[in-house]
């Protein structure tokens, strides 16, 4: 699954086919759900294009999102879905 973002800021990341992906800030990339999910978490990635925002100087070397962060965001998001189906049941612990 994937997800659009519009990148605030220039960041880069090693796929899991160690394919190094380059985002560039100023546009709008489908990225993984959990590396739409850690980058938003950096405040790299914004779901549109904020109304205030300007680019980056182009002195500034790009964020680093590394694998670990990828995989701990995967799991956060596994787990927030396993919560989410939960059977609820009402009679259970008040």
């Amino acid at each position: 699954m994937s997800e659009r973002r519009f990148v605030l800021v220039d960041f880069t990341h090693m796929s899991s086919t160690s394919c190094l992906r380059v985002y560039e800030a100023g546009e709008t990339y489908t990225m993984p759900c959990a590396v739409a999910h850690v980058a938003a978490k950096h405040g790299l990635v914004a779901r549109a294009r904020p109304p205030d925002w300007s680019p980056p100087s182009i002195l500034k070397s790009p964020e680093v999102l590394t694998e670990a962060d990828v995989i701990d965001a995967e799991a956060e998001l596994h787990a927030l879905q396993r919560h989410a189906l939960e059977v609820i049941d009402p009679e259970a612990g008040n």
